[in-house]
């Protein structure tokens, strides 16, 4: 499995423990030099950064929103510098999303939809990513 695949076993698991309320989704992310899609997909960005957030991002957003579920841009941004860190232990860029529910987001990841607009986008742009669900006090 690459670096930029979430498995089936991780979403049941993150599903046991994170329960039904409220979840941040923390995504670490570090992105290709170059996009690299399926020969045939037809919506090819041109930059590795467009795939994300253009490709990927509008996507999500569209599936979302048919699906009727909400979600929350809590924050997106580029790292800047590592004050506490491992070596190689970098990433472009760090985006958080707020769902009402670990289960909202499992709608999403789960649709034919997202698996055939979406996912290209993410795989053609993502080298390394780190998938991180955080709750509130």
């Amino acid at each position: 499995m690459q670096k930029n695949e979430l498995s089936d076993t991780a979403l049941r698991e993150a599903a046991c423990v994170v329960g039904t309320g409220p979840v941040a989704m923390v995504n670490l992310l570090s992105f290709r030099e170059q996009p690299v899609y399926p020969a045939d997909f037809a919506d090819k960005k041109t930059s590795a950064r467009s795939a994300y957030y253009e490709g990927y991002g509008t996507a999500f957003r569209e599936i979302a929103a048919k699906l009727g579920i909400s979600t929350e841009l809590v924050y997106a941004g580029k790292q800047i510098h590592g004050l506490l860190v491992e070596e190689g232990d970098c990433w472009d860029d760090i985006v958080i999303v707020r769902y009402r529910s670990l289960a909202d987001l499992q709608k999403i990841l789960e649709s034919e939809d997202y698996a055939t607009r979406a996912t290209p986008h993410r795989l053609a742009a993502i080298a390394d990513w780190r998938f991180i669900a955080t709750g509130g006090y």
